[in-house]
């Protein structure tokens, strides 16, 4: 019955070997499977020498019923000689006595041995049930654990998408304000780096970059809006035509850009919500060969995002080093 038990467990566990593999053959679970097949194997190992030793010993004792019945025989032959023949018969009865003396030696060794394997194989069997268990409630924990932080995921999903509908709301009535400030001095577009307002080269000028009134009283409207609107940034970035050294123009469009940002501070908007980057000739709007396409080129553009939509944006790319102080050159930018 008991090696009934043993084959049947074997094969169960055999199929949930298979299975693991099946599903990742590197886990441990997989590798406790395995463990466990093996110390089956070697229980039913030791259950097969078991009855091969049973059957040896039943042979044994058949032998030793039989020598019995030898000794019951010579000990009749005994009573019944009366010659020299007593003597052989004796001996023949001491010589099968030590024979049953050494059988009985070696099943007790046997019996030992079996037993000795017996409780260690038991042990090792234990031992990888409980290897089992534990990693049965270590698997029930992490997919608790991941069930949790699925639940968590999508509050924050949810949380996040209403944030974003908000700040896309919030966007979307700031734009309706800064539309109202469109003029042939500031142009109001939006892209998906956020809304642009695009301020023109008249507001400069020729080869200057300190601000004119017209573009201060613009700029004054834009901060009364930001001020309103915290969680806006401001990227500034200053743009030139083609004309003139490459170095100069860099130069221009960041001391342009920079002296918008100073007043943007200065009507009391937090600097850290303002970078301030000259982009030289390097971002065109309009074909340089013209006369009005280098007018529009010639150009401030405010880059307003807001702060919820720009952290999940890719980052934007670094600001360009202005360039060393050049000799002025005499085109306009």
């Amino acid at each position: 019955m008991a090696a009934k038990y043993s084959l049947a467990a074997a094969k169960a566990t055999l199929a949930d070997l298979d299975a693991a593999n099946n599903d990742d053959p590197e886990s441990e679970k997989t590798a406790a499977l395995a463990a466990k097949c093996d110390i089956y194997a070697k229980i039913i190992a030791a259950q097969v020498e078991t009855q091969k030793l049973r059957n040896h010993t039943a042979e044994n004792w058949e032998k030793r019923a039989a020598t019995a019945r030898s000794i019951e025989a010579i000990q009749e032959q005994i009573g019944q000689a009366r010659s020299g023949k007593v003597n052989d018969l004796e001996a023949e009865k001491a010589k099968m006595k030590d024979q049953e003396a050494r059988l009985q030696a070696e099943m007790q060794q046997n019996q030992e041995k079996f037993q000795a394997e017996a409780a260690a194989k038991e042990a090792a069997l234990k031992a990888a049930n409980e290897r089992e268990a534990n990693l049965q409630k270590q698997q029930a924990d992490l997919q608790k654990q991941q069930a949790d932080l699925q639940k968590q995921l999508e509050a924050e999903k949810k949380a996040l998408a209403e944030e974003r509908a908000k700040a896309e709301a919030r966007q979307a009535e700031a734009m309706n304000k800064l539309n109202e400030l469109q003029s042939k001095l500031i142009q109001v577009t939006k892209d998906a780096r956020g809304i642009i307002l695009s301020m023109s080269d008249i507001l400069f000028d020729v080869n200057k970059a300190s601000l004119k009134a017209d573009l201060k009283t613009s700029l004054a409207k834009v901060a009364g809006i930001l001020s309103v609107y915290q969680q806006f940034n401001v990227s500034i970035e200053g743009n030139t035509d083609n004309t003139g050294s490459e170095e100069h123009n860099m130069k221009l469009s960041q001391q342009r850009a920079d002296n918008v940002m100073k007043f943007l501070v200065d009507q009391g908007i937090d600097a850290s919500r303002l970078t301030a980057k000259g982009l030289g000739m390097s971002m065109p709007i309009a074909d340089n060969k013209t006369k009005e396409g280098r007018q529009k080129n010639r150009r401030v553009d405010l880059v307003i995002q807001d702060k919820a939509l720009q952290q999940n944006a890719e980052p934007a790319a670094a600001p360009a080093e202005p360039a060393a102080a050049p000799a002025a050159a005499p085109e306009a930018k």
